[in-house]
């Protein structure tokens, strides 16, 4: 015959029947992810610098979507970098550009730091961008990094849908918070939503498209060339 549960032992019991149920739901989030990026393996090109001396614009339209396009400062340094990420099955339609070689992923985060990232939502066009002018000095040398990611979907028939988001790391929130500030003017004429979440920071890494952060690239919005 089974004794009753003492009533310590009762709430010991669903203690760890509530872990154990949180342990799952977060091995299945990594599972979940880890799948995704089997499945959806992606091969990072750094694309040369001088493209964007008023071709960005132009490039970027130059590829059949879905891909993403990325403006970076890595932890180390003030250098800004330029990179492209495909399903490594799609890997081949960068063949032909020369501007472009396929590198290891790059590290932005300040490990041990602070996060701040922002979507941007429609308002504005495209053609109002010019990513020349972002300002990218506010982003110390060591330590700080940033990354601006464009994740482009299928093309519909209002233009390529599209996510434009902005990743800020730093040693405290203020710094972050501060290259984020910095950075938001480029993009004034769009409506930004900042956001810290753990779910965002995951769409960042993975480089995965949100239908709800959805814009379109227009067929005449492109950046201003400098």
């Amino acid at each position: 015959m089974l004794d009753f549960l003492s009533p310590i032992d009762a709430i010991s019991s669903i203690t760890l029947l509530v872990l154990a149920i949180f342990g799952a739901v977060e091995l299945v989030i990594i599972f979940h992810h880890r799948n995704y990026f089997k499945k959806n393996h992606l091969v990072i090109f750094k694309v040369d610098p001088k493209i964007s001396d008023g071709k960005i614009g132009d490039f970027i339209k130059s590829i059949k979507p879905p891909f993403t396009f990325e403006i970076a400062i890595h932890h180390l340094g003030k250098e800004v970098h330029y990179y492209v990420a495909l399903p490594k099955n799609r890997a081949k339609i960068l063949a032909g550009f020369e501007e472009v070689k396929e590198v290891e992923d790059y590290h932005l985060f300040n490990h041990g730091g602070e996060h701040v990232g922002a979507y941007f939502k429609e308002g504005g066009d495209w053609s109002d961008i010019d990513l020349a002018k972002v300002d990218f000095s506010k982003v110390n040398e060591v330590g700080e990094g940033v990354a601006i990611q464009m994740v482009f979907g299928r093309r519909r028939r209002k233009g390529t849908a599209v996510n434009l988001r902005i990743l800020a790391s730093a040693p405290s929130s203020y710094q972050a918070k501060e290259i984020l500030a910095s950075i938001k003017p480029a993009f004034s004429s769009f409506g930004l939503i900042e956001s810290r979440g753990e779910d965002f920071l995951n769409e960042v890494n993975f480089r995965e498209f949100n239908k709800k952060e959805l814009m379109y690239w227009g067929l005449k919005a492109t950046p201003s060339k400098s």
